[in-house]
């Protein structure tokens, strides 16, 4: 039987049995490939894809209301509702706002991962799929945290399936091949803050996510954690509120941790997040300057404006 009857065959008989069916052996396994096709088809009915390098996503149906989020090429969408060219959309990172509609496909076939076996993580900061196996023209430029269900492996490349019924190639450094329904591996604090250093110099962009086009202080922290095997939401006051785990002292930092700062000195809000690296520095957004930039913490102006610390990567007590 193949992949596709038996993922399907299992989500049947799931389905069958929430509704208080009883299902025998003998007609589980007559679940023919139609029915299959039409189950898959069923839970990705309301999806669609980016087909961009990176789509913005708006907090209104207007491209000069503000840029929330962007979701990356491939990233499926959920569509909620549609006006004038534009779908209201929930991305994976939680977000829910506005997208043009041309820059999505409602072709999902190449997220569909009942139909694969593996898949792929992009974890360079930027990196080419190719028309052609070892090369050939670029067929799309793509970012950190780009995924893609894998259809061949030919020695130092993947082919990997793209929106459009398509296939492209893309070379395994710089990436990780994982389950097609699984998790990100959780690594260390240690690769976490070296992902994070893969930003510096990057052009700024609120609601950015991408090295492509730019991306802000909580898009590093939530791209650079997702490929490290931790889920943060994309919000920054979301992130300081999501994680628990806080520090009582700037003198028990460690690289990997997030150190949350107010515009002010009251500490009224979160405003500004920095990922700690080591050495008294830490990444930030360095609006003033336009780019992900790298700043020493004890100075009279960080030090007053810290509203809390917080880990991701637990540390085992002694």
């Amino acid at each position: 039987m193949s992949k596709i009857k038996i993922t399907l065959l299992y989500l049947l008989i799931a389905i069958q049995v929430f509704a208080g069916c009883s299902v025998s052996q003998e007609a589980s396994s007559e679940v023919s490939q139609e029915q299959a096709e039409a189950l898959i088809n069923e839970r990705y009915k309301n999806k669609a894809v980016a087909i961009e390098t990176v789509v913005d996503i708006f907090k209104e149906a207007d491209i000069n209301s503000e840029r929330i989020t962007q979701s990356l090429f491939n990233q499926p969408v959920t569509i909620l509702e549609e006006i004038d060219g534009w779908f209201r959309v929930e991305t994976i990172d939680g977000s829910t706002g506005w997208l043009r509609s041309k820059f999505v496909d409602r072709d999902c076939t190449s997220v569909k991962k009942e139909l694969y076996t593996e898949r792929i993580v992009i974890t360079g900061k930027k990196k080419t799929v190719y028309t052609n196996y070892g090369g050939g023209a670029t067929l799309k430029d793509v970012s950190m945290g780009t995924e893609f269900f894998v259809k061949d492996k030919k020695k130092n490349y993947y082919e990997v399936i793209v929106p459009g019924k398509l296939t492209g190639w893309v070379e395994k450094k710089d990436t990780i091949l994982i389950g097609a329904d699984s998790a990100i591996p959780i690594t260390s604090a240690e690769d976490f803050a070296a992902t994070v250093e893969k930003f510096r110099d990057t052009q700024y962009l609120l609601g950015g996510s991408s090295a492509w086009q730019g991306v802000d202080g909580s898009g590093v922290a939530y791209i650079s954690a997702r490929i490290n095997g931790i889920e943060l939401p994309r919000n920054i006051l979301d992130q300081f509120e999501y994680i628990k785990d806080g520090l009582d002292s700037v003198d028990d930092l460690e690289p990997g941790d997030l150190i949350f700062f107010s515009a002010n000195e009251d500490l009224a809000d979160v405003s500004d997040i920095g990922i700690y690296v080591g050495n008294d520095y830490f990444i930030y957004a360095n609006k003033a300057k336009g780019c992900i930039d790298r700043a020493q913490l004890h100075s009279d102006y960080y030090m007053k404006r810290i509203k809390g610390i917080r880990q991701i990567f637990l540390k085992e007590k002694p």
